[in-house]
């Protein structure tokens, strides 16, 4: 080959080597050109889902802020409506004498005083409670007795009338109200304001005086274990609180409002009605016939001579000692009980440890070293029926089915027949057949 020839085939060669580098560059070329043409789409994907949560960002942030401007509105509103409910059993928990002395001057005194008291003491332990939170009193009394006690107590001053006139005319949430002279009246009444007071969420704290009566314990107690209940719930004192209501009384927050209210009860309170039970005849019934509530209210109240009166009736035959009475379905039965009229009321104000008188034995002497109900000297034997018929007015916490022999509380309601929509007595303990089987 001619060396001509065989640079042609060398510039050939060289030719076809750089022909395949630029197709290799053209390959390169097309594959970025193809990267860059995905990259691209993705990249206007990521935008648009960008775009899209943004609007839906933007959409969640004015829901949430329409919904933090709802419920702003709702807790200006809410906070509008606050208010503390102030619960006092006048008969229980009486306004220091002066201010009943001076008629419907003392009447507005009081109620000013009141108001000031509970909306400071609010302000002092409830911080964070509206400025503006409104003060709801009310004040439940047999006002017909009242009066009667006071016309004895205070004799020269004005008419408890003028007091309770005056009370009602300083602010339209100030109210004193005559729950009327049935023994559960006031009770159901101050049941129903906590019971309504305690549900409604704008109430924050409902003020409950009725420190001497015994009966509020059990309302109290259902409400140990709810510790935001609890907290809720302001006891004042005023008289000595009665004894179960003392064991219990620190499970709440306490205040006191020594310059307004008395520190004892009024005096000879052989009238006032008692601890959520209805008081038995002063007659006694025919033995063959049911005694009913509208029947006792018709039966005039005895003098202290006159013939035992019957809890209930039909009542079985006394039991022998340490025999437990059954009838045939084999609930619990009480034996009968005859005591005069003046005995259970007397007994009754003078708060008797029942153990002590009944049994012989006082748990919380031999325990605590002290009771703070009375002791004293010897019952008589009827006296002792009385006690007897005084304790049964509480319900036992064993039922029908109890078995203790020195048991003291009641296993029958002793309302025949009970309308009462909160009866201490739980259903079972309503219309027990008393009939007893040997």
């Amino acid at each position: 080959m001619t060396e001509n020839q065989e640079h042609l085939k060398r510039l050939e060669e060289q030719w076809n080597l750089v022909m395949a580098e630029d197709e290799r560059k053209h390959a390169l070329i097309s594959d970025l050109f193809g990267h860059i043409s995905d990259l691209t789409a993705q990249l206007a994907e990521a935008h648009m889902d960008l775009r899209d949560r943004k609007d839906m960002l933007e959409l969640k942030r004015t829901k949430l802020d329409q919904a933090e401007k709802q419920i702003e509105d709702l807790r200006r509103k809410t906070d509008e409506h606050v208010f503390s409910m102030v619960i006092i059993d006048g008969d229980n928990m009486p306004f220091q004498d002066e201010f009943v002395r001076d008629g419907l001057l003392g009447g507005k005194r009081v109620a000013s005083l009141l108001r000031k008291a509970i909306t400071e003491d609010i302000k002092t332990r409830f911080p964070s409670l509206p400025a503006n939170a409104q003060v709801v009193i009310r004040v439940y009394a047999n006002l017909k007795g009242l009066s009667k006690k006071y016309r004895e107590l205070l004799p020269d001053s004005a008419s408890f009338e003028d007091f309770v006139r005056g009370y009602n005319t300083v602010h339209p949430t100030c109210d004193f109200i005559d729950a009327g002279c049935g023994k559960e009246c006031a009770d159901e009444k101050i049941k129903a304001a906590l019971k309504f007071g305690l549900g409604d969420s704008h109430c924050k704290q409902v003020f409950f005086g009725g420190p001497g009566d015994n009966g509020y314990a059990r309302v109290f107690d259902s409400f140990l274990e709810d510790q935001t209940i609890r907290g809720q719930i302001t006891l004042m004192s005023g008289p000595p609180f009665a004894y179960e209501l003392a064991a219990i009384k620190d499970k709440f927050q306490n205040v006191a409002f020594d310059n307004i209210f008395r520190g004892q009860k009024l005096p000879n309170e052989t009238n006032r009605r008692t601890s959520f039970h209805i008081t038995p005849p002063g007659t006694p019934m025919p033995s063959n016939a049911p005694l009913s509530f509208a029947a006792a209210a018709k039966v005039p109240t005895s003098p202290a001579h006159s013939a035992p009166a019957q809890l209930y009736c039909p009542e079985p035959k006394p039991s022998p000692n340490g025999v437990i009475l059954r009838n045939r379905l084999g609930q619990r039965v009480d034996s009968r009980l005859s005591y005069s009229q003046s005995d259970f009321s007397s007994l009754k104000d003078r708060k008797l440890c029942n153990n002590f008188h009944l049994l012989g034995k006082c748990f919380y002497l031999d325990k605590y070293g002290k009771c703070h109900h009375i002791h004293g000297e010897k019952l008589t034997a009827q006296q002792l029926e009385a006690l007897r018929g005084i304790a049964r007015q509480s319900p036992c916490l064993n039922g029908l089915s109890c078995s203790q022999t020195d048991c003291v509380a009641g296993h029958r309601c002793p309302r025949e027949p009970c309308h009462l929509e909160n009866c201490w007595f739980p259903k079972e303990m309503h219309g027990v057949d008393s009939q007893v089987i040997d």
